[in-house]
This record gives structure tokens, sequence and C-alpha cells, in this order.
């Protein structure tokens, strides 16, 4: 049974793997995408090269998100680092929760609604109209989720033996029969 645990592991470096690609897919698009839109400038100068810009920009974020998620899945959750390693690693590198991870995601996906905005309303030529509220409304509803599920993860190892100890060192109330007074 411990040999399959094992074996799943692999499959964690292998995701790890193909997110660390993902991240290098996108970091390789947006200088392609910054290298169009310099020639875009060069050649034609009155052209607007902004939107091509925030796009660009837009996949670069993405990459370094991905790219923490990639190397905090395999460090956290796939590679048994010792200590005195992991003390020397920075500190972005290391996920130690799922709950982390999860609003690592929910940070990526606001960053790229806006992103996306802005890009959507620099393309427009003509104003804007009530549908355009959709992607920044549904960022704040995310922000205001990610705050949600932020509060509510359950307590933090530190957390658990703080208490823990105050519990073992809480003197327990004994009632005694007769008087109805506690003695601690």
């Amino acid at each position: 049974m411990i040999g399959l645990f094992r074996g799943l592991r692999s499959v964690l470096i292998l995701a790890a793997a193909g997110v660390l690609f993902g991240a290098f897919l996108m970091f390789w698009e947006a200088i392609l995408m910054l290298w169009d839109s310099y020639r875009m400038a060069r050649l034609n100068p009155d052209m607007s090269v902004i939107v091509a810009v925030l796009r660009a920009t837009d996949k670069i974020l993405l990459g370094i998100v991905l790219m923490v998620v990639g190397c905090g899945i395999a460090l956290g959750f796939a590679l048994d680092v010792p200590p005195d390693q992991r003390s020397k690693l920075p500190q972005w590198m290391i996920i130690d929760t799922i709950a982390e991870l999860k609003n690592l995601f929910f940070q990526m996906i606001i960053l790229y609604l806006v992103v996306h905005f802005a890009a959507q309303v620099g393309e427009m030529q003509v104003p804007l109209q009530w549908e355009a509220l959709i992607l920044p409304i549904s960022a704040l509803l995310l922000a205001g989720a990610m705050k949600l599920t932020a509060s509510s993860h359950h307590l933090s190892e530190e957390t658990r033996s703080d208490r823990a100890g105050a519990e073992i060192r809480r003197p327990v109330a004994v009632k005694m029969k007769g008087d109805g007074n506690d003695f601690s």
C-alpha cells in the first residue's frame, strides 16, 4: 500500500513539471507578443500597442503564478526537502497547504480578470455598455469568495499546538458534592 502512495508522488512530480512547462510556454508567448508589439510600433508609430503590451503582461503574470504553483507542488507535496535546505529556499517557492494553493488560484483568476478587462476597455472603439461590467463584478465577487474561504480555513498547526498546550496547562474545575462550590 505504501508503494502505491509513493507511486502517486511521481505523478505529483509529473504534474509539477507540466505546470512549469506551461509557465515557460506563457513566458515564450509573452516574449513573442512583445516582439510583435515592438515591430508594430516601429512600422506604424501612430498605432497604439497598449493592448498588446497588456496582453503580454497578462501572460507574464500567468507564467509567474504557474511557476510558483509548480514549485509549490514539487517542494510542498511531492519531494521531501530537509528543513535545513527548506529554510534556504525563497519563501515564494514554499506552499505548505492546499489552502495556500487555492488562495493563489483565486488571486490568479482575479488578476487575470482585471487585466483582461483593462485590455478589453483598451480595444473598444465604441462607448462602454453595461455588459462590460460583468468582468469587474466577477472579480469583485471572486475577491469576496476568496476572503470568505480564507477566513474559514482550519486552524494552523501552531494554533492547534498552542491551544492543546493551553488546555493541558488550564486547571480543570472540580465540583465537590455538598456545597456547590467549584474548586480548581
